[in-house]
């Protein structure tokens, strides 16, 4: 196929699927009834059990998935939705917990008593044994 026949060829498919799409949307517009209530997942019953708990972590939502007959993903989406759900906290492979590196940082400038801005670009391993050294 030359050059110009290839071009027109495309040419000619795009419009195509554009008119089709186009088609296809009007086709379907307006058929949306909005009149239709949303159907709740939980009943007013199981919500106010949900409130009752001050914190749910991922333990507690096991149990109340339990009792609810829910799924546990399910409880703890509609924890977080109502404010409640505590993640826990993360832990870095050695299972020490996580400290970043700005607190680091804030930790050292605080000992020279100089601004370190920038200094949270090296890396993490060497800022720790600074801070080590600097402290000792």
């Amino acid at each position: 196929m030359d050059k110009e026949r290839k071009s027109g060829f495309i040419k000619k498919f795009l419009t195509y699927i554009a008119k089709f799409g186009i088609i296809t949307h009007q086709a379907t517009e307006g058929n949306v009834d909005m009149t239709k209530e949303a159907i709740k997942n939980y009943t007013d019953e199981q919500e106010a059990y949900l409130a009752t708990f001050d914190v749910i972590d991922n333990d507690t939502a096991i149990e109340i998935a339990a009792h609810l007959q829910k799924d546990v993903r399910s409880v703890r989406a509609k924890a977080v939705r109502m404010g409640v759900y505590k993640a826990k906290d993360k832990v870095s492979k050695s299972g020490a917990a996580i400290e970043r590196k700005e607190a680091i940082v804030a930790d050292i400038a605080a000992i020279l008593g100089k601004n370190l801005d920038g200094l949270e670009k090296a890396p993490k391993q060497v800022l720790v044994a600074l801070r080590a050294k600097l402290s000792a």
